[in-house]
């Protein structure tokens, strides 16, 4: 799904009012999920990317009817992935990417559930991750870490349009609201979404940010930047600041198709996100942002790997890797979604 560069909305994670039969829980949610986007100003009919979050294998069928019949007259960029929810008793959670109206010239905040990220330069700060003796202490000083990744940008807490935290144990996932929340000190509090991740660090938190004030990369484009404090890899890099005027390409989860060991379906994944990139007009070369599923540790043995082969150092995207419990589908090893930008 391709989107010239003009206001967004993004969502936290949203759920059905109330508990019901998968197929009517995930019809209530997506009918719920239009409305918050309808309040932030937003074209639900215009939806770009969606993202569901199921809670049990057993309802990823129905789910996944639901949005076919949702989305039967409007491709969206979709990935699915189980991982508990933050409501209790709810089956299925979404979050999207859809346009919004007006000409906002700041982040605009709809009451926790939506954010309007204006349109002009943007930054996608990958995932980062501190130890901690428990999720609430690795969530502090991990949005520390973030705040001052926001500094050194010339950016603050205002130009965040969402949060994304990857949690440890799961069950502990009010601490990591609770911690989110009092590092913007009584202000805004964007739109966060939860996903549990299988991991010895109780937490990795990425974010998405406006930079209408930041100077454009070189020729208005894409710049792939470190940060001095943090190490440097020739896998991703650790902010993407996207210039005004760019784009945007969402590619919705690629999988490998449950074929083979996690080698092959890697090498599957990867043909085919060339196969997409080229159809939308992109590369590689091209990533923006880049958000990793993985089954088991293999398939993250195998994405370091080949993650060598595909990017170009220099120009690698900013990303978060997680190991997931199940992919919803039988087979399924790893499952990446993406955000590109058109070759100029």
């Amino acid at each position: 799904m391709r989107v010239s560069d003009r206001p967004l909305v993004f969502t936290a994670a949203v759920t059905a009012p109330a508990p019901a039969a998968a197929d009517e829980e995930a019809r209530a949610a997506l009918a719920e999920l239009d409305a918050v986007v309808r309040a932030a100003g937003g074209d639900p009919a215009g939806i770009l990317r969606l993202n569901a979050l199921v809670a049990s294998d057993a309802d990823v069928a129905a789910v996944e009817a639901a949005v076919a019949r949702r989305f039967a007259t409007a491709p969206v960029a979709f990935t699915l992935v189980r991982t508990p929810l933050a409501t209790a008793g709810r089956r299925v959670a979404f979050e999207a990417v859809a346009p919004a109206g007006g000409e906002p010239t700041a982040v605009v905040h709809a009451a926790g559930r939506a954010a309007v990220l204006p349109a002009g330069g943007k930054v996608f700060i990958s995932g980062q991750a501190e130890k901690g003796a428990d999720v609430a202490e690795a969530v502090r000083l991990t949005m520390a870490g973030l705040h001052r990744t926001l500094a050194h940008l010339g950016l603050g807490a205002a130009d965040v349009v969402q949060i994304k935290a990857f949690v440890a144990p799961f069950a502990d996932h009010a601490a990591a609201v609770r911690e989110v929340t009092a590092s913007f000190g009584g202000g805004p509090v964007p739109p966060l979404v939860l996903v549990e991740w299988l991991s010895s660090l109780p937490a990795e938190i990425e974010l998405i940010a406006a930079a209408r004030n930041l100077p454009a990369p070189p020729g208005d484009r894409v710049a792939w930047l470190p940060l001095p404090w943090l190490s440097v890899s020739p896998r991703y890099c650790r902010v993407a600041h996207v210039g005004a005027g760019v784009p945007l390409i969402f590619l919705g989860g690629i999988d490998g198709e449950g074929a083979g060991d996690a080698r092959g379906q890697m090498k599957r994944i990867f043909e085919r996100i060339g196969s997409a990139l080229y159809e939308a007009g992109s590369s590689y070369r091209n990533l923006i942002k880049a958000t990793y599923y993985l089954g088991d540790a293999r398939a993250r043995t195998e994405l370091g790997d080949i993650r060598g082969v595909y990017f170009d150092p220099a120009r690698a995207p900013s990303a978060s890797a997680l190991e997931v419990r199940s992919l919803g589908q039988p087979g399924r090893l790893a499952r990446i979604d993406l955000i590109a930008f058109p070759v100029k």
